[in-house]
C-alpha cells in the first residue's frame, strides 16, 4: 500500500493536450457543400427529364409505326414526351445556373480536393462517351432525318409513295437519334448520381 502510494505520488501529472483549433472557413464550407449538392441534384433532375423526353420520343415513333398514330400507346407516349419536354424547358435556366455555380465552386477549391472528385468524374464521363460508340448512330440518324425530309419535300403529293417512304425514313432517323441520346443521357445521369453519393458519403 505504501509502495503504491509512493509510486503514484512520484508519477508526474500528465499535461493536458490542447484541442486542435477549428479550421478557418469550416463554418462556410458546410453551407457551400449543401449548395453544391443542391446544384448537383438540380442537374440530375434536368438530365432525368431529358432522358424521359428522348425515351418517350423513341416510344412514340415506334408506337406510331407499329400501332398507328391514333392508338392508345402512341397517345400516351406523345403526352409523356410533351410533358417531359415542358419540364426540361422549365428546368433549363435553373440547370444552367447550377452548372455555373458548380464551375465556380470547382475553381475555388484547392487542387488536392478537386483532383479526386471533379477530375475523376470528368474522366469517367469522357471514358463513358468514348466507350459508347454512338457517333455512327448519330451520323446515320442525322442522314435518315435529312433524307426523309428531302423525300417529303420533293414528293409530288402528300399521299404518294415517295412521301410515305420519306415519313418512314424520317421516323427511323428520329428513333435512332432518340435512342442514342437516351444511351448518352443514361451514362451522364449515372455519373451525376455517383458524384452526389460520393459527396453525401464524405459529409
Amino acid at each position: 500500500m505504501e509502495g503504491t502510494g509512493a509510486a503514484a505520488a512520484a508519477t508526474p501529472p500528465q499535461a493536458l493536450v490542447p484541442a486542435p483549433p477549428a479550421r478557418r472557413g469550416a463554418g462556410a464550407a458546410a453551407p457551400r457543400g449543401r449548395l453544391e449538392l443542391a446544384a448537383d441534384a438540380l442537374l440530375c433532375c434536368f438530365t432525368g427529364a431529358m432522358l424521359v423526353c428522348f425515351a418517350s420520343c423513341a416510344a412514340f415513333m415506334a408506337a406510331r409505326r407499329a400501332c398507328g398514330r391514333g392508338s392508345r400507346a402512341a397517345a400516351v407516349a406523345e403526352e409523356l414526351f410533351l410533358w417531359s419536354l415542358l419540364v426540361g424547358a422549365l428546368l433549363l435556366p435553373l440547370a444552367d445556373l447550377a452548372q455555373q455555380l458548380l464551375e465556380l465552386f470547382r475553381r475555388r477549391n484547392n487542387e488536392a480536393r478537386v483532383a479526386p472528385q471533379v477530375g475523376g468524374g470528368a474522366r469517367g464521363r469522357q471514358d463513358a462517351l468514348r466507350r459508347s460508340g454512338t457517333a455512327p448512330v448519330f451520323f446515320v440518324s442525322f442522314m435518315c432525318m435529312n433524307v426523309g425530309l428531302l423525300m417529303r419535300t420533293l414528293a409530288p403529293a402528300k399521299d404518294s409513295y415517295m412521301a410515305t417512304a420519306g415519313y418512314i425514313v424520317g421516323d427511323v432517323g428520329c428513333f435512332l437519334h432518340s435512342v442514342a441520346f437516351c444511351f448518352l443521357l443514361y451514362q451522364e445521369l449515372l455519373v451525376q448520381l455517383r458524384s452526389i453519393y460520393a459527396k453525401l458519403k464524405e459529409d
